[in-house]
This record gives C-alpha cells, structure tokens and sequence, in this order.
C-alpha cells in the first residue's frame, strides 16, 4: 500500500488558514500571496459577498487530533449560489485510488459536506456528501449539480463518520464499514482531491492511497504524460533576465503605460490613493515617468510605494497618445477633477479642461463629489481626422463622455453597465471609431446600433477578431457572470460557454496546426484560477485549474517561431501552450512575481516579458530567437488591466 495523502494537519498552526480578508479583486492581474501555512492544500475559491465574513478553513484541535473545520458555511447567493468552500490537494493522481477520511456536521441542512473526486476544477468534479438526510454521489459541471445516487438514514451532528471510498470508474462508497453506495463516473487522469461543504463541518484522518499494483500504474501514466510534454519543451529555449530597474520609491501595482519613442520605450507607472470609498474614487497621487535605464524623465505628485499607494483593483485614469498629431507623444490623465495632457518626455502641461459637474446629475448615482472623479480614460476617432485625437472618459459604471480634439463634448452614454474599459474601433469602415461599451455597441455619433440581451454584472474585457474565415468578425466577450460569449456581427449569440466568473480572455495563433484563431479565457470570482482554452468556434478544448491567483494570459510572440500564453512569474506560472501545458519556467532567480506585462521594449519583433513590484523592474526574453512573423497587438495608447489582449498575424 502506498499513501499519496496522509493527513492529520499536525504541521499546521492553530487557526485560520490564510485568505485575502478583504475578498479584493486584487489577483484578477495581480499575482498575489498570502503569509502563512497552506501545506499541501491550496483554496481556489473568493467571493466579495464574503467580505464581512472570516476564513473559509481553520485548524482546531481537542488536545489529541487535530482537525480542519469549514469555518463559512454558505453565505453565498445569486450568481453564486453553487459555490463550494473548497480547499484542493495539490496532488496530481494518475490511477484509481483509496479515500479515507471522517467527518462531523456542525449544522444540519440539505447543504452537503464532503468530498470531491475526479476533481479537475473547483466547477468540475464528482462529490461524496453527507447532509442531514444521508449520503449522496454527485456530479459538479459548472452551475449544474446532478445525483447520481443517493443513501438516506437519520444523521446525527453529534457523530463522527468514517468513510472509505474507492474511486474509479465506478465509486463505491463506504460507511463506518459497510458499502452503501456505488456509482458510475467519468474517471478523469489527471485528476486531484478537495475538502468540499456548503455546511459548517470537522474534517479529520484523510488518507488517499493506492496499492502497490495501481501506484505502478500511477508512475507509468505520469511518466507518458510528463514525456508528452518534455518532448514540446524541447522546442523552447529558456528565459533569460536582460535588465533590471531599481524602482525607488516609484513603484506600483499593474498601473503601467509603455511607448515606444526615436530614443526607445519610456514608461510611466502610476500610484494612487483610494478616496471615499474602496478603489471606486481614487486619485492618482504621483506618476514617474522613466526610460529603459531606469533614468527618470520626471515624476508628479509625491511618490510612496507603500501597499496602500499602490495596490487596487481597478484601472488609474492615464494613457500615452499622440493626441495632438504632432508626431510626438503626450500623456493625457485625469488628476484632481481635470483632464490634463501634458509632454511624454519632458512633463510639460500642454492643455487642460475640467471634468464635468455632476451634482445632481440624474444619471450619476452614488459620486460623492462635485465633478466627475474618472475612473479610466481612452482615446478615439470620433470625428474622422485620421487619428486618435479625441477621447473618451468615464465613472464607475454607469456613464461614458466623449469629447473631441477641442474638448467639447460629443456625446454622452448612458445605459446599462459599462464595464471597465469600453473597446473602440471602427466597426463600419466608415473612417470614424464606434465604442463597445458594457453590452452595447454606439456609433460614432453616441447613437445606439446594438444592445445585447445580458443585462446582470458587466463586461471586464473585449476583443473583436475574425476568428476564421469561416464565421467572419466576432465580439469576444469576458462578461462576469453572464460567462465567455462570441457575438455575431449583427449582436446575436454566436456561443456561450460556463467558465464561473468570466474575467480575462485573450486571442492568438496559439494552436500551429490550425491558421485559426483560439481563445484563451479566465474566471476570478467565485473560483479563481481556472484557464480554459477553445478554438475559433468557441468550444472548450481544454480547462485547468492553477493554484493561484493572477493569470494574465497575454498572447507572446516568444522566439519568432512559437506563441505561448503569460499566466504569471510566480512558482506555478510561466508560459503555456493552447494545450495549456506549461513549456517555458521563470528562473529561481528572486525576481518580481506581483505584476507581469508583455511588451517588444527592444523593437525587434520579438516579446519581452516585463515583471515588476514596489521595488523593481525586470526585463525577460528568450535566450533564442528567429526573426518571425508580424503581428497586430493592442495598440499602445489603450492599456488597461481590462483589455482583452490579442496577437492576430498580420496579412503579407
């Protein structure tokens, strides 16, 4: 007999189990650690109707066992009723297996406690529940939650129950010693375990085993699979580190804008501090503008790299254009209840204009302040003059302005949710950019010319690609809770697809043997981690589970001959393929892990990853590359954390 899990909680400390006590939003794109002891366990689940709750898990003890108690119970509704405080095993298992493990209810409901095996995400899985009625086999995929067999006796909260299970194809599950269910299953390899409950419960004794016989099976398919996937590495040269920045005290979070001047990229981050309430009305408190480097060009505003001035969850009103078409760059941000522009390399204020009253504004709701505090800024072509000189800004949600070169007001948008960083483009070919805000389309003129019937949360990320030539251009939509949808040209649904909280999406020639597009898509709330990748159809092909938080998955251009995905710089992130197998590691070199960005700082056509935190800036590239293809990427005068990335190959 071999034990794969054998655990007791011994190692852990008394108490809570680490967790984000606030249930920011911070790890959408930032890749974000907690102090403490989380063994081999990690806990793929955050909701912010948690926020006035404590930790999901806690280790207690009687003095001779200890225990892992689900701590939460449900609080959870709406869009996440079906969340299940969840806490995963890291183990991968490659063959059928044993599962012991004892459990006590500490509320009686029809919520079960249990556990979840064939486990592939924390919305993809096969559960062993106990409830006050008995015990139940059931099938987790996505917001569907089948029976698949049942065993009902009177449950008692004040009794420890011992469970065995054999998990195969076929479970069959064992009560204080006696069978007393049995089920088939879609066995999956590879797969993992989870402490799963919906009820406060005690947890004790998990033992996950295999015989001799099914450990030599679950080597040998480790091995094949491990293979498979070294032999694709093969074809990979590493990261190697080409330039490190010391920060100072400019440092930020993923508030980052990069553009590529005669002498070089210049970059600027930006710091903030949060106003009134949370991350809705923050300030920008300081912007430092520096080249490749490290030499600073000049900073705004008193710079503090402190957590407080640098972490949130949102986008700062700030980007790099060429807004006045004088062949130079300018930065154009909000400070203060202005729009400023100003010069990129020396910080010069070139014009300026006050940000709208809204004060008793009917459409503005819940604005604390007397003008209008902006949350993101964009520039556009509204006009037609054959560049970006007009703008668009915007408050949390609810309203978009546009103004022109002069900084009149063009339009107004006012109608449902309008996400965080509308897409502007020019959807007819008429020279003049539209703007696809939330779940509408507007034309260059702020009229209406499609509205989709999604009306619940909002849309955290675009892109409008022609996937292949088949279907034509398609709206690819990260929309939240209304999930990952590909929307035909005219706004009708085209696809559908249930990952949990959409949140990231990003589009490229990630599969070499289709010219097509895939897709690549994330959730954050309710289960975090989960990457799922589909081809130019929308239909998943393949979906995982990363043991953390901040998978940007920004398309790479990594050696001129390969496209890979960034997920993060962290231990379990690096570069994968659309298989979503991880070909390309960061170096155990200590280097910045909390934000990641993809950019060509050197211009040869080839990407550099930059990783930074409060303190520094690190450049990486592969240590081999070809000269490749051209690519069309998100244009530099757009970033945000909200901005579905793309690479499309450009046309000969």
């Amino acid at each position: 007999m071999k034990y794969l899990i054998d655990e007791a909680f011994k190692d852990f400390p008394l108490g809570e189990l680490p967790y984000d006590k606030f249930h920011t939003a911070l790890g959408e794109y930032h890749h974000i650690t907690y102090d403490g002891y989380f063994g081999d366990w990690y806990d793929p689940i955050d909701i912010h109707q948690w926020r006035t709750s404590d930790g999901s898990w806690m280790v207690t003890s009687d003095g001779n066992n200890r225990y892992m108690e689900q701590n939460r119970g449900d609080i959870s509704k709406d869009a996440f009723k079906n969340v299940y405080a969840t806490l995963t095993n890291k183990q991968k298992l490659y063959c059928t297996y044993g599962l012991d493990f004892d459990i006590r209810l500490f509320e009686m409901k029809e919520d079960y406690a249990g556990v979840a095996v064939s486990y592939i995400t924390s919305r993809c899985y096969y559960g062993i529940g106990i409830n006050e009625k008995g015990i139940s086999i059931f099938k987790r995929d996505n917001e569907e939650i089948e029976i698949i067999s049942k065993y009902e006796f009177e449950v008692s909260d004040l009794k420890t129950y011992s469970f065995k299970i054999s998990v195969g194809s076929t479970i069959y599950v064992y009560l204080d010693g006696k069978m007393v269910l049995k089920g088939k299953i879609d066995f999956k390899i590879p797969s993992k375990m989870a402490l799963v409950s919906k009820s406060l419960c005690r947890y004790s004794n998990i033992k996950l085993y295999m015989t001799d016989y099914e450990y030599k099976d679950h080597l040998k398919e480790e091995k094949l699979i491990l293979k498979k996937i070294n032999e694709k590495k093969k074809f990979y040269s590493k990261l190697e580190c080409i330039n490190k920045i010391d920060l100072k005290n400019f440092g930020s979070g993923r508030q980052l804008r990069i553009a590529m001047t005669d002498n070089g990229p210049i970059f600027i981050l930006a710091q903030h501090q949060k106003r009134f309430m949370r991350d809705s009305f923050a300030r920008i408190s300081s912007m430092t503008a520096f080249d490749y480097k490290g030499n600073v060009l000049w900073t705004i505003g008193e710079p503090n790299n402190s957590n407080d001035n640098t972490l949130i969850s949102c986008d700062l009103p700030f980007q790099i254009a060429d807004i006045n078409n004088d062949g130079k760059k300018e930065v154009i941000y909000s400070q203060d209840f202005e729009i400023r522009i100003i010069d990129l390399l020396t910080g010069k204020l070139i014009k300026s204009m006050p940000t709208p009253i809204v004060k008793d504004d009917p459409l503005v709701k819940n604005e604390p302040f007397y003008r209008l505090n902006v949350d993101a800024i964009r520039v556009a072509d509204f006009e037609g003059l054959g560049y970006k000189g007009d703008f668009i800004i915007k408050d949390r949600y609810q309203n978009v302005f546009a103004y022109d070169k002069d900084m009149k007001l063009l339009f107004r948008y006012h109608n449902k949710n309008t996400g965080h960083f509308p897409y502007i483009f020019d959807y007819d070919n008429d020279g003049k950019d539209e703007m696809f805000v939330g779940y509408d389309l507007i034309d260059d003129d702020g009229k209406m010319i499609f509205s989709l019937p999604m009306n619940s949360d909002h849309t955290d990320e675009i892109i409008y690609a022609k996937l292949n030539e088949e279907d034509g251009y398609k709206f690819i939509l990260a929309s939240g809770n209304e999930g990952f949808n590909l929307i035909n040209n005219d706004g009708t649904i085209f696809k559908h697809n249930e990952i949990g909280h959409a949140q990231r999406i990003s589009v490229a020639p990630y599969n070499p043997n289709t010219k097509e597009l895939w897709i690549m898509a994330t959730a954050f709330w309710g289960s975090f981690g989960i990457i799922g990748s589909y081809d130019s159809k929308g239909e998943l092909k393949k979906i995982i589970e990363m043991e953390s938080q901040g998978a940007i998955i920004s398309p790479v251009n990594y050696d001129g001959a390969h496209i890979l995905a960034l997920t993060h710089a962290g231990s379990d992130g690096g570069l994968i393929d659309y298989e979503l197998d991880t070909m390309v590691e960061f170096p155990d070199d200590n280097h910045p892990t909390l934000c990641q960005e993809v950019y060509d700082v050197d211009n040869d056509g080839i990407d550099e990853i930059i990783c930074w935190d409060q303190k520094e800036m690190w450049f990486y590239k592969a240590s081999k590359y070809i000269s490749g293809k051209k690519y069309e990427k998100y244009p530099d005068e757009a970033f945000s954390n909200y901005r579905g990335e793309y690479l499309i190959p450009k046309e000969d």
